[in-house]
């Protein structure tokens, strides 16, 4: 029987409270990422370094995330989601912000590396503590949202660094990152605790690592890690120097670049709850495919190949490339039990992330060194990298989410 309550009347008080602090978290965490994306080239005239030195930073960030996931997950399964998702908050806002003080690259570097050690301890806390909390029929749109936020970040660091950096310099953007420290007042008084790990550590003592590299679930990690790769690969080739080729090859100044980069997040705001929608409807496998497939006509719009079209490239862009992301909160909490979750999913989505942390600086180098062009450079590795989905995608292993079917009983069928 269809319900007859809208989906958005369904959730407690407590669930939509949860909801919000990890969709909070996400926000602020994607706007602490973004402000360095945006400054780049500004850092690297400071500093002396070549860009693709500079872009080399993002490696380490995204590196050190899967060491957070792990940390973070761990500790999520053991004492509850809440403790690692504040935690996970202050460091990160205080790193970042603390980059407004650094003396040399040296020093961004190392508080680069530490902020993604917190930011992978943020998203693995977070997501989990969010779809948990969640009512099962809308997860998948609770999913879209919550990954769409990321595109709200983003969109926020491009309206900061539009009004910040001009006037005060690119340090001064960082002074405003250390703001989301303040988050976790609320969530430490109003948030409660997941409800799918009250009712494991009732049950369980908490699911050993023996379990988690089972045979079974360990085909889940791999399968997932390699998806994961490919599709961090697509967005951070397409976002990684962004800023970059806007400035330098199309001429843009901090205003323009604003532009471009809210055009984007609009289309991965609207990207991730559709295609989180339909992941509940037809299965993360087709809601994955068909956003993957659609970029690839797409991105000589989004890398000026094609002049004259650069907004409508973006806007396509951030729909297909980036929107993709609001199918991965469902996809990895949905493909594990709940007493090993956290960790699962810390491994599977950080994993997926530490191939990727070398694409910006694998671009800069493919379009400085290989002679591309940084155009072309983000036009072939963004392209080859929505290929890899969906060859991943099509090798799933035994039991892995397959259609509509599968994503409507897995759900249910994950102890709760």
């Amino acid at each position: 029987m269809t319900p007859t309550t809208p989906w958005w009347r369904e959730p407690t008080r407590a669930q939509w409270t949860s909801f919000a602090a990890a969709w909070a978290g996400w926000v602020l965490d994607a706007f602490d990422f973004t402000v360095f994306l945006l400054v780049m080239p500004e850092i690297a005239k400071e500093f002396g370094m070549s860009m693709t030195a500079t872009a080399g930073s993002i490696a380490l960030t995204l590196l050190f995330r899967l060491g957070g996931g792990l940390l973070a997950g761990t500790a999520a399964d053991r004492w509850g989601r809440k403790l690692p998702l504040m935690i996970s908050i202050v460091g990160f806002a205080l790193c970042d912000g603390a980059v407004a003080l650094a003396p040399s690259f040296g020093w961004v570097l190392a508080l680069r590396t530490l902020f993604g050690l917190f930011m992978g301890a943020e998203w693995t806390s977070g997501a989990t503590l969010a779809m948990e909390n969640w009512p099962e029929r809308s997860r998948g749109i609770a999913s879209g949202i919550l990954q769409g936020s990321w595109a709200i970040g983003h969109m926020l660091a491009g309206a900061a660094s539009a009004l910040v950096v001009p006037t005060w310099g690119w340090r001064a953007l960082f002074v405003v990152a250390a703001l989301p420290a303040l988050l976790v007042l609320p969530i430490r008084a109003w948030v409660p605790e997941s409800a799918d790990w009250e009712r494991a550590r009732e049950t369980k003592s908490g699911g050993s690592w023996r379990e988690v590299f089972s045979a079974d679930v360990l085909a889940r990690i791999v399968w997932g890690s390699a998806a994961l790769a490919a599709g961090f690969g697509m967005y951070y080739g397409l976002t990684g120097l962004q800023a970059v080729l806007l400035k330098t090859t199309m001429g843009m100044d901090a205003q323009g670049v604003a532009r471009m980069v809210f055009v984007f997040n609009v289309g991965m705001l609207a990207g991730a709850i559709s295609w989180g929608t339909l992941a509940s409807r037809k299965g993360p496998i087709f809601a994955l495919m068909v956003p993957s497939l659609l970029l690839l006509p797409a991105l000589p719009l989004f890398t000026g190949v094609v002049p004259g079209w650069a907004a409508l490239g973006a806007l396509l862009g951030g729909a297909f490339g980036a929107g993709i992301s609001g199918v991965t909160p469902l996809l990895l909490t949905s493909l594990f039990p709940a007493h090993i979750r956290a960790r699962c999913v810390g491994i599977v989505y950080h994993a997926g992330a530490f191939p990727a942390a070398f694409v910006p600086m694998g671009t800069s180098a493919l379009a400085n060194e290989g002679g591309l062009g940084l155009a072309r450079a983000i036009l072939a590795v963004a392209g080859t990298s929505a290929l890899l989905i969906v060859a991943v995608l099509l090798l799933k292993p035994r039991g892995g989410l397959a259609d509509a079917a599968a994503t409507e009983t897995t759900a249910a069928a994950v102890p709760h």
